[in-house]
């Protein structure tokens, strides 16, 4: 078993330049699409779950929490292949999202303001209503947990391998459960933007070159 430190140090020019390219390559496209306006924007129909969650902006700090799970995924990594793999499947997860924000621009319900809550108010002052259809904040949480537990999996003993779902397993469903409290996205958002996640995780990693190791969950191998 590697230990986290030794896993975190290895291919570590290859993580920066990954890192470099996620903070450019999701951040620039977002922000811009949210301002480009080349289409109207639309909403969305409100459901049951929309009307059961209701708005409480102390779960922003769930919703921002995603800035910490998305880059610690290909820190994980140990091997050059295993971030070749994570950045084809991030590009097939963001850039049909990219393509939907830009042709069918989808305004979130949120409210315009949350008193007392400062954090919230920086979250609307920087980021649009806009892209919301699909999720892309919900789409980047499971891939980011599907690719850990792919790369970490099979070098844990059971214990490590039931902290480690327990845990990614109550941070993501705290992250999706916070886009709807703090209304960044209808429900309808949810779950497009998950079938996303899974659906490039699989690509990504349909020709594995390595053999599946003892006790590796069959997802990884879609």
């Amino acid at each position: 078993m590697q230990g986290l430190r030794d896993r975190l140090r290895t291919c570590w020019p290859e993580k920066v330049a990954v890192l470099l390219g996620l903070s450019l390559g999701i951040c620039v496209p977002y922000f811009t699409l949210q301002r480009v306006g080349a289409f109207p924007l639309r909403s969305l129909p409100v459901t049951a779950l929309d009307r059961w969650v209701d708005f409480d902006p102390r779960w922003i700090g769930a919703y921002l929490s995603l800035a910490l799970l998305v880059p610690i995924a290909p820190l994980l990594a140990t091997r050059r292949e295993e971030l070749v793999r994570y950045a084809k499947g991030l590009t097939l997860l963001c850039l049909p999202s990219f393509a939907v924000f830009l042709l069918f621009p989808v305004e979130g319900p949120r409210p315009d303001a949350a008193p007392g809550h400062a954090l919230y108010r920086v979250l609307i002052s920087w980021d649009g209503a806009a892209n919301a259809f699909p999720s892309l904040h919900a789409g980047l949480a499971v891939f980011s947990l599907l690719f850990a537990y792919r790369v970490m999996w099979g070098d844990l003993a059971r214990r490590g391998r039931a902290a480690l779902g327990i845990v990614g397993s109550l941070w993501g469903s705290a992250i999706l459960y916070s886009t709807l409290a703090t209304k960044q996205h209808w429900a309808i958002d949810l779950a497009p933007g998950v079938l996303l996640a899974c659906a490039a995780h699989a690509l990504a990693w349909r020709r594995a070159a390595r053999a599946t190791r003892p006790g590796e969950l069959p997802i990884f191998n879609l």
